[in-house]
C-alpha cells in the first residue's frame, strides 16, 4: 500500500506540474508568434483540450501490438506525429490562431517536456522507478505475456500458455497451459487461439526485496537482457527445491495465500542441462545472492537451468548489483490491473 501512495503522489504530481509549465510556456509562445487577445482562461483552455485529445491516442497505442521492432517504431512515430498535430489544432481553435502560428505558439512547450524528461532519466529511472513490457509466460498466471487463453481441463477455470509459432493445428500436440486458480499445469484441449498482449508492470527501485516478490534483474548470462522472476531464496542460504516446494537451510518454506497450489519442478524431463536447486545440487547462494523461479515452472528459465553465471558468482545466482527493482504493479491492460505490493 505504501508503494502505491508514494507512485501515484509522484506520477500525480509530475502530470500538474508538466500541465502549469505547459500553460505559462503556452502563453510565452502565444505571445511570441503574436496572437491577439490571448486570456489566460483560453490558454487554460488549450491545455486541457490538448491534454484529453491526447488519451485515446496514448489508449490506441497501448491497445495495439506490433509484430516487429519496425511496426513498433512506425506506431511510436504515428503517435508522435498525431500529438503534434492534435496540440497545434487545440491551440489554434481556442486560441483562434492561425494552424502556422499554433504551431509556432506549441514550440516554448517543448522546453518542461524536455525538463521532464531529463528528470524521468536522471533520477526516476536510476533511483525510484520504471516501466516494462512482459513477453514471455515464464510467469504465467501471474505476470502475462503474449499469450493463448483456454480453460484448465483439471477445473474449468482460465488458463494461459505461449502461442506456437504458425497456425494452431488440431492434429498437433496440445497446448501446456497453467491455470490461474491453483496453478494447475495440464494440455489445454479447448483454447482460444487468438492471441492476446502482454502485462505492462511497474517497477519500484527504493523498495527492499522480500522473499516472494516478483523483482526485475539483469540475467546473468547476458546482462543486457532483463528477466523478471519471483524471489525465494537470500543471501546466505542454501536452497532446494523437493516435492514442489522450496526449502532453505534445511526447512520448508511457507508459501503465501497467493501461491497456494503451486509446484516449483526439481526434475524436468528433456531438460538440455542438470538442473540447480535439487537436494543433489543445491544452492549455496553467497551474502550478496538471490535464488528466482518462474511460477509457469514447467516453461520458465530460472535460476535452475542457467549454465553461466556474473562474473565470481555461480550459475544460479542472480548478484544484487544485478537487481533493478520490485515489481508492484500491473497496470495495463486495465482488466489486469492490481497491485502486487
Amino acid at each position: 500500500m505504501t508503494s502505491t501512495i508514494i507512485l501515484v503522489s509522484l506520477l500525480f504530481g509530475l502530470v500538474a506540474l508538466e500541465v502549469v509549465l505547459w500553460a505559462v510556456f503556452l502563453r510565452w509562445g502565444l505571445r511570441w508568434a503574436k496572437v491577439q487577445g490571448v486570456t489566460w482562461g483560453r490558454v487554460a483552455l488549450a491545455t486541457l483540450l490538448a491534454g484529453v485529445l491526447q488519451v485515446p491516442i496514448a489508449i490506441g497505442q497501448r491497445l495495439l501490438s506490433p509484430a516487429s521492432a519496425a511496426q513498433a517504431a512506425l506506431l511510436g512515430l504515428g503517435g508522435l506525429l498525431a500529438s503534434v498535430l492534435v496540440a497545434w489544432s487545440a491551440i489554434a481553435v481556442v486560441c483562434k490562431a492561425r494552424f502556422l502560428r499554433a504551431a509556432q505558439a506549441w514550440l516554448p512547450t517543448l522546453i518542461p517536456s524536455l525538463g521532464l524528461v531529463l528528470f524521468a532519466l536522471l533520477i526516476m529511472v536510476p533511483y525510484l522507478g520504471e516501466t516494462f513490457a512482459i513477453t514471455t509466460n515464464s510467469m504465467a498466471p501471474t505476470l502475462l505475456g503474449k499469450h493463448w487463453r483456454g480453460v484448465c481441463a483439471q477445473c474449468g477455470q482460465p488458463a494461459f500458455g505461449s502461442p506456437s509459432p504458425g497456425p494452431p493445428d488440431a492434429a498437433a500436440r496440445l497446448p501446456l497451459m497453467i491455470c490461474e486458480n491453483g496453478f494447475h499445469v495440464s494440455e489445454v484441449k479447448d483454447f482460444d487461439p487468438r492471441v492476446r498482449g502482454g502485462d505492462r508492470i511497474l517497477v519500484a527501485k527504493f523498495l527492499k526485496p522480500r522473499r516472494w516478490d516478483l523483482v526485475v534483474f539483469r540475467y546473468p548470462e547476458d546482462p543486457s537482457v532483463v528477466y523478471v522472476k519471483r524471489l525465494v531464496g537470500l543471501p546466505g542460504e542454501e536452497v532446494f527445491l523437493d516435492g514442489g516446494a522450496v526449502w532453505a537451510d534445511g526447512r520448508q518454506l511457507t508459501l503465501p495465500d497467493s501461491l497456494r497450489g503451486i509446484e516449483y519442478l526439481s526434475e524436468m524431463p528433456g531438460a538440455y542441462v542438470e538442473l540447480w536447486g535439487t537436494r543433489e545440487r543445491p544452492a549455496k547462494l553467497g551474502p550478496d545472492e538471490y535464488f528466482v523461479l518462474g511460477d509457469f515452472s514447467a516453461r520458465a528459465k530460472d535460476s535452475r537451468l542457467w549454465e553461466q553465471g556474473a562474473p565470481g558468482h555461480p550459475p544460479y545466482a542472480v548478484p544484487q548489483s544485478h537487481l533493478r527493482g520490485v515489481v508492484t504493479h500491473i497496470y495495463w491492460p486495465p482488466q489486469r490491473c492490481r497491485t502486487l505490493r
